[in-house]
């Protein structure tokens, strides 16, 4: 049914007074129906959804958007970034949707929503759009958790870990009431894991030598969640204005690791060097993202040829020092 821009804003203000019944299926009835959809044009989705949202809806009046329930609409976004690869527009818009079920009283953690699935990796109810994007996320990042538990040098007492723990320690307190401090962590944690593939996928693309400024921001990133997982852990406190290798040495007994792991010091291309010697010891790839985080996390010039190979274990030492953290300290 072809509607005017009047009778479209007047059924938007009509919404934003109702329940998050209407305020859905207002929404539900015009990003749901993009034509961009059949075209599998997701950017172009994602563009015109974006911007009937800003120009049909917060431009009609602001009060109204800010009241109107937009759990549907951020969950069509969400799916329509995801689909386009844009892996951390689609974990902010499927947590704004969490946000919005907190909002209007529901936990969405024990009421679980398509866009809650998400986030807890978990596809119920079997019905809805974004299944498929779940089960993919799933399994990557279980095949993750497969080589992290193969890793040896855990410490007494922590075994393998599972999805299934990692869900109940770490991604459903995030979005739960209290959880707000955990929230960008678990969105990083699972849009980390989820960019690897697009960003492998450029080797294949550009085969000869340039710059490895994507692979460098999506390491840093996981280091930085590796150090954002350790200074937030609910175990033990950690003193604030702590650098990485201060809060290693503070956790090292938690973590199994040596109490003086060297870090700093160290260029990229040394790195790379050392790469083709190191083992697959969990402390092995703690120092490894150590280093990564003090190298870019500094310069990005770093004159290095890095290749897929390298760039593969590199992220899998990253992602296992994070799975690491939360196998230790979240429980």
């Amino acid at each position: 049914m072809m509607m005017t821009e009047e009778e479209v804003r007047a059924w938007f203000l009509r919404a934003a007074q109702q329940g998050p019944g209407e305020a859905n299926n207002f929404f539900n009835s015009f990003l749901g129906a993009l034509p961009e959809i059949n075209q599998r044009n997701y950017s172009g989705a994602l563009s015109h959804g974006r911007s009937f949202l800003i120009h049909y809806c917060l431009s009609t009046d602001e009060n109204a958007y800010r009241t109107i329930h937009k759990g549907a609409a951020y969950y069509w976004l969400g799916t329509f970034a995801f689909l386009a690869n844009d892996y951390e527009s689609a974990t902010f818009f499927y947590d704004a949707a969490v946000a919005e079920d907190l909002r209007a009283g529901n936990n969405p953690a024990n009421n679980l929503t398509p866009a809650s699935g998400f986030i807890l990796l978990q596809n119920d109810p079997p019905d809805h759009l974004a299944i498929p994007l779940i089960n993919a996320a799933r399994n990557r990042i279980e095949e993750l958790i497969t080589n992290y538990n193969a890793r040896p040098g855990r410490p007494a007492g922590v075994g393998a870990i599972t999805l299934n723990e990692i869900r109940e320690r770490f991604l459903r307190p995030a979005i739960s009431p209290g959880g707000e401090h955990w929230r960008s962590l678990a969105t990083a944690f699972i849009s980390f894991c989820l960019e690897w593939d697009y960003r492998n996928e450029l080797f294949d693309l550009r085969p000869g030598p340039g710059t490895a400024e994507p692979f460098f921001l999506h390491l840093f990133k996981g280091c930085v969640l590796f150090e954002s997982l350790l200074k937030g852990n609910p175990r033990q406190g950690i003193p604030a204005h702590s650098n990485l290798g201060s809060v290693l040495q503070n956790l090292h007994v938690h973590l199994g690791i040596p109490n003086n792991i060297r870090i700093g010091g160290i260029d990229f291309p040394t790195i790379l060097r050392d790469l083709a010697g190191a083992d697959d010891s969990i402390q092995t790839a703690i120092l490894f993202t150590g280093r990564i985080r003090n190298t870019v996390g500094h310069d990005l010039g770093w004159v290095v040829q890095i290749d897929k190979h390298q760039y593969h274990r590199l992220f899998r030492m990253v992602t296992s020092s994070c799975l690491h953290a939360i196998a230790c300290l979240y429980r």
